[in-house]
């Protein structure tokens, strides 16, 4: 029996060592991993940047497809529990399609249509005079939503009649139909939103250039710098685009800067209380001699046949009488014009 005792001894230590060694390794593998969790952990934490409810960013989206949007409650909302019709068009999609404008991005979307050269009506009207003046200044509205007519054009939700230039917009949101309990009155086609790209805490520098057909070309700067972390930052972008038309000598040449700045003051962050400063400035010059889609009127025949260019019926041959807007010519004078135009006939 002593002998088995003896024998049994170092094998019952040995087994007590290899577990304690299997014991401690265990609990220093346990500890170093909770170690680098809460590591892992601080640094994610120091990673996230937290956005207010009243914002929206492009850095949530993925590819085509947007997450949230503002349009549905003016908070920053999952598009799938918004009710209304609305529709998000991202920068990624912007780039590929090239659009830099309602007339370049409309043609693309749900239930729109685009007037003048790039669309499918002149938006000229329907009456008895077309006129196509307002379009020559006012391009961006001679759109349709919903067949209707132009959309209100929102600027960050604030209603605006300049027309928005893609090189610092950070995307398009488009609510087809009326909307007055957020937005108030306004078009029953809907509303156009664009969201100006805003300072940001992590430096970035972006240049592009590209060109078109008949001339045309576009370069655009977009660069974002951190002056202090997590607290102070400046973006500055700028766009020169020269746009040429098959029809000569139409262009449309735009001019622009912009720049942005968000400050969250470190000494007036209280827990998860914070308090935001952002402001941004837009300066520009747009110069062009936008494309015509009417043909040109003939207005030198209805001159030689009644002596004016503004008629509606150039002759009544049975009352011999030439007939004027607001005004009926007698018949000595309307014999007169009968006899320039049948001289001028032949």
């Amino acid at each position: 029996m002593h002998t088995i005792t003896n024998r049994t001894r170092p094998v019952r230590y040995t087994a007590a060592l290899v577990s304690a060694l299997i014991l401690g390794a265990g609990t220093s593998w346990a500890q170093q991993t909770a170690t680098d969790s809460k590591a892992n952990a601080d640094k994610k934490d120091d990673d996230t940047i937290i956005l207010s409810p009243f914002e929206v960013s492009s850095s949530n989206n993925s590819g085509y497809a947007a997450a949230t949007t503002l349009a549905g409650n003016r908070l920053n909302t999952n598009l799938r529990d918004i009710g209304n019709a609305v529709s998000v068009y991202t920068t990624k999609f912007l780039n590929d399609i090239g659009a830099t404008d309602n007339q370049t991005l409309l043609q693309y979307t749900t239930n729109t249509e685009v007037g003048n050269v790039y669309g499918n009506f002149a938006g000229a009207g329907d009456g008895a005079t077309l006129d196509e003046s307002p379009h020559f200044t006012s391009p961006n509205q001679n759109t349709r939503v919903r067949g209707l007519t132009s959309a209100d054009n929102t600027r960050d939700y604030f209603l605006t009649d300049i027309p928005w230039e893609g090189y610092n917009i950070d995307g398009v949101d488009l609510q087809r139909g009326p909307n007055s309990i957020l937005f108030g009155q306004g078009s029953p086609a809907g509303i156009i939103n664009t969201r100006t790209r805003q300072a940001s805490f992590k430096d970035s520098n972006e240049v592009s250039f590209r060109v078109g057909s008949f001339g045309s070309n576009r370069a655009t700067l977009d660069v974002n710098k951190v002056l202090i972390k997590d607290e102070l930052a400046f973006r500055f972008d700028a766009v020169r685009a020269d746009e040429k038309y098959k029809q000569d000598p139409a262009f449309a040449k735009n001019e622009r800067i912009y720049g942005a700045t968000r400050w969250e003051p470190g000494f007036l962050k209280k827990g998860s209380a914070r308090t935001i400063i952002k402001a941004n400035i837009e300066f520009g010059r747009v110069t062009s001699n936008n494309p015509r889609d009417i043909p040109p009127i003939d207005k030198i025949t209805p001159w030689f046949q009644t002596g004016t260019f503004d008629v509606y019926d150039t002759f009544d041959k049975k009352n011999k009488i030439a007939t004027y807007p607001n005004l009926v010519v007698s018949a000595t004078a309307g014999a007169l014009v009968k006899q320039v135009y049948e001289t001028v006939g032949r």
